[in-house]
């Protein structure tokens, strides 16, 4: 079984043309899915690449290779009808972000964090009447918020 949330993350890289809605499907199935890092033979299998997608799907009794986007989330549709495990291969990069906008997030983050460790240290101080320290921490929060 893939996790839900590892499948959603793919969202996260550089999908080919019309995967995200395979994805979507992929993810409402998670419990039906095994990650491989290997290519393998005979077997319920999707390839996820940079450059498009290719399926070997079960059809008709036989295992059948399709690449088009609508025939693949067609033919998968079907095949989550049963209880078989579809193989998930993935080789898609992540998406790179720009070492400033990087930055930018981690100075974001940071004063969230401060943020709610000041409103933390204001409620314990109301806790305790402590009239002083939540002016001062009071104080903190508004230029942290400027």
């Amino acid at each position: 079984m893939v996790a839900k949330e590892h499948l959603l993350a793919l969202k996260n890289r550089i999908l080919p043309p019309g995967a995200g809605p395979v994805i979507e499907l992929l993810s409402q199935h998670h419990q039906q899915l095994e990650m491989t890092s290997i290519i393998l033979e005979h077997v319920p299998l999707i390839i996820i690449g940079r450059h498009g997608m290719i399926a070997r799907l079960p059809i008709d009794g036989r295992i059948t290779k399709l690449s088009q986007p609508p025939e693949i989330l067609t033919s998968l549709q079907r095949f989550f009808e049963g209880e078989q495990i579809l193989y998930v291969f993935i080789n898609l990069p992540e998406i790179q972000f720009p070492a400033a906008v990087t930055e930018v997030i981690r100075e974001v983050e940071e004063r969230v964090q401060k943020r709610d460790e000041l409103m933390r240290q204001i409620d314990e101080a109301l806790e305790r009447r402590d009239r002083g320290a939540f002016l001062r921490l009071a104080q903190s929060l508004a230029q942290l918020e400027e």
